[in-house]
Formats: structure tokens, C-alpha cells, sequence
């Protein structure tokens, strides 16, 4: 064959197989780190899952002050608490390794000690957290005023490059005029703390905030003015609005009704969604038969669920 022939052949079979090359799919080639092909700039590429958060106050109290049995419950509470994927407890103070020694979360923060040195708030997860900070109240009233209650922030990283700021409350008890003053200040003070903290941010509020809204005095409705919703109000009542201010309105409130969503208990989940994140709320429960031994609760509380879809929006 003459190199004339040659050449030009050689040359026809490197264009066909370069063109063929930069056929291939960009977006296949890229699943990884989307963005990075400029033929794939304008693509999105969501990441959705769906994860269920829990929060509930496990009554870890020393026996004589709690209001139920840690000693006898708290690692049983630690293995029910294991399916949920992100968990928020309040009172873990006394019992901490009881309910650690049965919990599977591979993430968890560290205990803060028992009574009178640590808050009681603890988180575990089934997703990488980070950041923790532990806030103890500005203001507190009467037996309250023993240990550091106040509220946890940390950082849940849900996928690489995407985060959830996680807030864990344990707000002042009690129903006389102080121990009102004392939660307003301490719901103001985790107001200004997230408007401070989250700007911008998507946001989970969960734990006992001890309050209602149907209690005169209490103002747990501030966190809508920060863009936030309460589940159960999303759940129960969208179209209803607030419950009204009445002490005595046994129409929302659970003792009076059990089994029922539509009323309120003093344990809240709120959720804020941010521009790359969306938080869809899907389901709400309160698993109260989930959380029984022996025919009885487990804590004074009945833990509050939530399962929201998570979108992650990456361009």
C-alpha cells in the first residue's frame, strides 16, 4: 500500500475513534461530582432519601426524682430507639450507659455527665454529626435550676457537601408566673441563638420544650416568624391555626384525650427547609405502644416521630 493511501486511513480511524470518545455520556461519567463537565453545567442532580427523626425525654433522672424506672428501662429504650435514624433525647443524665449499651447508632455525642454536671441532652445518629455545642440557659426557676438544662446545636451531615443544623431543647417546666418568664427567656434564647447560627440554613428543633400553645404565657409560636413549622401542627391542624390561649383547654391536651393527634403534647419536632435542602414532612406519630414494658410508659413522656423526605439539590 503507498503512503498516500496509507496516511489518509490512519488518520480517517483516530477521528472516528476520538469522536466516539466525546460522544460518551457526560452525565454518567460525572454521578460523582456533578457540576464538574462543563456539557453537564445546567444539570441537576437531586439526592433524596427518606430519614425518620425521633425525639423523647428518657426520664434518666437519679431513681428517686425520675417520674419513671431508668433503672429497669433505660437499656430497653436504648434498643427501641435503634431503628430511627436520627435521635434526640432529653434527662439522659444518671442511666447514659444503660442506654448506650444498647443503642446501634453509630454516631452519638458524649454524655455530659450525671446530675447536677450534665444538661441531659444527647443525640445519636445513623448520619456523621459534627460541631457540637451545648447551651445552658440564661434563666431557670426551682428544681430547674439544678442541673444545665438548656439546648445542644450539631451539624448532621445527611450526604457529602450537605448538612442539617440539629437542635436539641430541654426548655424550663412548670406552670406558675416564674417558671413562664423562665421558658420565654429560654425559647428567646434559642430564637436568637439559630437566627444567629442557621442563617440560611436548613433545620431540625426537636425536644421537650415543656410548653403549649394553648398555655397562657408560653411562646413557642416564635420559631414561625424564623420560617420554621411544628409538625405536629403541619400533621393535625394546617388548616386550623393555633390552638387557643386557655389553661384549662382540655380540648388540646393529650391527657385528657389520648390516642388522638389532635392534641398537643409539650415534646415538639420544628423543621425549617433551606434553598439546597428540602424537607418534606411525610409522616408524624406519637409511638406510645412502641414505648411500654410491662403494660406501662416507659418515661413520663410519649416520644414525638417525624419522617421527612430529604431532597439535596446539587447544579
Amino acid at each position: 500500500m503507498s503512503l498516500r493511501i496509507f496516511f489518509p486511513m490512519i488518520a480517517w480511524v483516530f477521528l472516528l475513534f476520538t469522536s466516539c470518545q466525546k460522544d460518551k455520556n457526560p452525565v454518567i461519567e460525572n454521578l460523582n461530582n456533578p457540576g464538574e463537565n462543563e456539557d453537564s453545567v445546567n444539570i441537576s442532580y437531586p439526592y433524596i432519601d427518606t430519614l425518620s427523626f425521633i425525639t423523647y425525654n428518657v426520664a434518666g433522672l437519679p431513681e428517686v426524682l425520675s417520674h419513671g424506672d431508668p433503672a429497669h428501662n433505660t437499656s430497653e429504650i436504648g434498643r427501641r430507639l435503634s431503628p430511627y435514624a436520627v435521635v434526640a433525647v432529653q434527662e439522659d443524665f444518671n442511666y447514659n450507659h444503660f442506654l448506650y449499651g444498647t443503642d446501634k447508632h453509630p454516631f452519638r455525642t458524649s454524655w455530659s455527665g450525671p446530675v447536677p454536671i450534665g444538661d441531659g441532652l444527647n443525640v445519636m445518629s445513623n448520619y456523621k454529626i459534627s460541631d457540637l455545642k451545648r447551651n445552658k440557659w440564661d434563666a431557670c426557676n426551682g428544681f430547674d435550676c439544678l442541673t444545665p438544662k438548656g439546648f445542644t446545636y450539631n451539624k448532621l451531615q445527611i450526604v457529602e457537601g450537605a448538612t442539617i443544623d440539629i437542635y436539641d431543647v430541654h426548655a424550663n417546666a412548670g406552670q406558675d408566673e416564674k417558671d413562664h418568664l423562665a421558658r420565654q427567656s429560654n425559647l428567646f434564647q434559642l430564637y436568637h441563638y439559630i437566627e444567629t447560627h442557621s442563617q440560611g440554613q436548613a433545620v431540625i428543633i426537636m425536644g421537650d420544650f415543656n410548653s403549649r400553645y394553648s398555655y397562657i404565657g408560653d411562646t413557642a409560636e416564635i420559631f414561625y416568624q424564623l420560617g420554621f413549622t411544628d409538625t405536629w401542627m403541619d400533621y393535625t391542624r394546617k388548616n386550623l391555626g393555633f390552638p387557643s390561649k386557655n389553661n384549662k383547654n382540655t380540648d388540646t391536651v393529650c391527657e385528657s384525650q389520648p390516642g388522638t393527634f389532635m392534641c398537643e403534647t409539650e415534646d415538639k419536632i420544628f423543621y425549617r427547609s433551606s434553598d439546597k435542602i428540602k424537607l418534606n414532612l411525610i409522616h408524624f406519630d406519637r409511638p406510645k405502644n412502641e414505648f411500654m414494658r410491662d403494660g406501662k410508659d416507659m418515661s413520663d413522656h410519649i416520644p414525638v416521630t417525624s419522617d421527612f423526605e430529604i431532597t439535596v439539590k446539587y447544579k
